[in-house]
């Protein structure tokens, strides 16, 4: 079986456990360190499915460098939990929080190589490559069929909610 595979069948079964997100976390911590795993994983950039189903998705991310000058990653929820593990590189997450019809900024974090966040079902958020020389490769759990999940984005002009565009969101 290779590492990938074994990361998957230990993400799909901490579904079982009493709190599905905190154990999927403790698999994730274990896997960003796992060199034969991160030795396995592509890190040519785009969004690579590990596994979609009903209760869980598995991506593996990796955002290239971010020129300069490059627009502003799209505020998106999920509406379901995530756990996101950097196993090269960084990611930059900006949260947000909801105001009348729109959204503010409501604090950021970068997580480094190594480092696992879990964010909350109601978590608004929009994450980018903060390097402009070093890629960024990133394991993304998520608590559901992610896929098939009715989510959204907030867009410009004045951060307007609307309908989620999976190319809208990665090609930002």
């Amino acid at each position: 079986m290779s590492a990938t595979e074994e990361f998957v069948a230990r993400c799909v079964a901490a579904l079982t456990a009493d709190g599905p997100s905190e154990t999927t976390r403790e698999v994730v911590e274990r896997a960003v360190h796992d060199r034969r795993l991160t030795e396995e994983l592509s890190l040519d950039p785009g969004v690579r499915l590990l596994h979609n189903g009903e209760d869980m998705t598995l991506l593996h991310v990796v955002m290239a460098e971010r020129p300069l000058g490059a627009g502003e990653p799209i505020p998106h929820n999920h509406l379901m939990w995530a756990v996101i593990g950097v196993t090269h590189g960084s990611e930059q997450n900006a949260f947000f929080e909801r105001s009348e019809h729109t959204i503010r900024p409501s604090s950021g974090r970068v997580v480094t190589e190594g480092e696992v966040i879990v964010l909350d079902k109601y978590t608004i958020h929009s994450v980018k490559n903060p390097s402009a020389s070093r890629l960024s490769s990133a394991l993304h759990i998520y608590g559901g069929d992610l896929i098939s999940a009715e989510k959204t984005m907030w867009c410009d002009p004045g951060l307007s909610e609307q309908p989620f565009d999976l190319f809208q969101v990665i090609g930002s």
